[in-house]
Formats: structure tokens, sequence, C-alpha cells
């Protein structure tokens, strides 16, 4: 064997470790906590939680999808049911993000996003729903190869109930590979 055949045979062996080094995340599934301020008819509400900073303050279990090497698209849920004294209340959140995550899912990255969230109350037979739209921003930090913190700020505003939101906190993410 020659010496450009084994240079091009050892290449060819370590390629695919090198890309399994590099192996790029296909999705992200956390949560999150932090604090959203909501104003509307003269009122301020203020709602903290662990977890939290969700749709409408709530605790929302997110996953987010990385797609061409730098998009971000996340579907976002947040049930809560809660019965006592022969009544039951539930909230059922919806959302989703449309994101840029400026230098990808592979490195610590600034990243924004626009998104939309549906919220459904009911309670002995009343129910309302309302809609918002916003966007975010923040910042990504990648803790080894398995998890992701993000750092994040956003601002919605729900119509029906003409609400201001603004929300600050941290998300914390488990990463998926492809294997």
């Amino acid at each position: 064997m020659n010496r450009l055949t084994g240079i091009l045979l050892a290449v060819l062996l370590l390629l695919p470790a090198a890309a399994a080094a590099q192996e790029v995340p296909v999705a992200e599934v956390g949560t999150n906590f932090g604090l959203v301020v909501q104003s509307g008819g003269g009122q301020t509400l203020t709602h903290f939680g662990i977890p939290g900073q969700g749709i409408l303050g709530q605790p929302t279990v997110y996953a987010t999808f990385f797609t061409a090497d730098v998009y971000m698209i996340e579907p976002q849920l947040a049930l809560n049911i809660i019965s006592g004294g022969g009544s039951t209340f539930t909230t059922l959140g919806l959302g989703g993000q449309f994101g840029y995550l400026f230098d990808g899912p592979m490195m610590n990255s600034a990243f924004v996003a626009g998104s939309f969230q549906f919220q459904s109350v009911s309670s002995s037979g009343n129910s309302s729903n309302d809609v918002s739209l916003g966007g975010m921003f923040g910042y990504r930090i990648l803790i080894g190869s398995t998890a992701a913190v993000r750092l994040e700020a956003g601002y919605h505003r729900w119509f029906d109930n003409h609400l201001n939101e603004f929300s600050f906190g941290v998300g914390l993410g488990a990463l998926i590979h492809r294997r």
C-alpha cells in the first residue's frame, strides 16, 4: 500500500468518528422557569414559577426541532386541571415558536423567535378562549452534548383580554440526537 492510499484510508476511517463527535441535535425537550408580568385594564399581575414562565405564566413543556442548521420550530403545551368541592377548573395552553439560532444548534448562540399562543379556560360549563402573538429573544448555552440552558425574554399581546405579557426566564432542555 502506498503512502497516498494509506492517508486516504485513514481519512475515510476517521470521517465517521469526526461526524459522530459533531453530531447535530435534532431536538431539545424541556421546560422553563421565571417571571411573567401581565398588564391590562389598569391592573398588573405578576407570576413566578418553577416551572413557569410559559403560556400565561403556566408551567409549559416545549419540544424544539432544529431544521436547516439555524432554524427552530417549537410546539408548546400547558395543561392544568384543578378539581375540588364538586367543581373542576381546566386550562389548556397551546403555543408555537419559529426561531433563528444565529450560530446554529451545535454552539452557544443568540436567538430570536416569533410566536403564537392559544389559551382555553373552562369551569362549571363556562369557557373562554384567547390568542396571542409575540416574540422572544435570548441566548442558548450548551452543557456538553446532552443539555441546553436558555436565557430568554419575550412579549405577547393577548387580543380578547387586551393583556400585554412580558416574560423573563430560563429554559432547561435535554438534547436528542439522531442515532
